[in-house]
């Protein structure tokens, strides 16, 4: 038996067909920032299927809606590092400043694991020792 439902891409990629008059109606820059949109909701279609919304459009405004504040929160991060924004709300203690971009702290390479030599089995020819690795088991 087939599936009964169709899977969270299909349904996002039916909802953009379904846009596609209004889409060509547009100005080409519209269409192409149209275009943006619909590419920032396909990067949360994953998240749309897991919340089973019985409205699937509205997860996928709220996918174009949360990249865009990202973007706003990307932008306000440079301007403040750039020292352009001066009359930005202070944040209150217990909230971290800027968090953009979310990186992990950079750790030192561990070091690998030193390899004990074994002393070769004077009985064995030197074909026949084993690897280096082996031999510390």
């Amino acid at each position: 038996m087939g599936r009964t439902l169709p899977s969270m891409t299909m349904v996002f990629f039916q909802e953009q067909d379904s846009f596609a008059r209004f889409r060509r109606a547009l100005r080409r820059s519209d269409q192409r920032s149209l275009d943006e949109l619909f590419a920032a909701a396909r990067l949360h279609v994953a998240a749309a299927a897991y919340a089973a919304h019985p409205l699937p459009f509205e997860t996928f405004l709220l996918a174009m809606l949360l990249e865009e504040h990202k973007e706003v929160q990307r932008l306000r991060c440079a301007l403040e590092a750039a020292g352009l924004l001066g009359s930005a709300p202070q944040p209150d203690p217990g909230e971290a400043g800027c968090v953009w971009p979310l990186e992990a702290p950079i750790l030192p390479e561990p070091e690998p694991p030193a390899v004990k030599e074994s002393p070769a089995s004077p009985d064995l020819p030197a074909a026949l020792q084993p690897p280096v690795a082996l031999a510390s088991l």
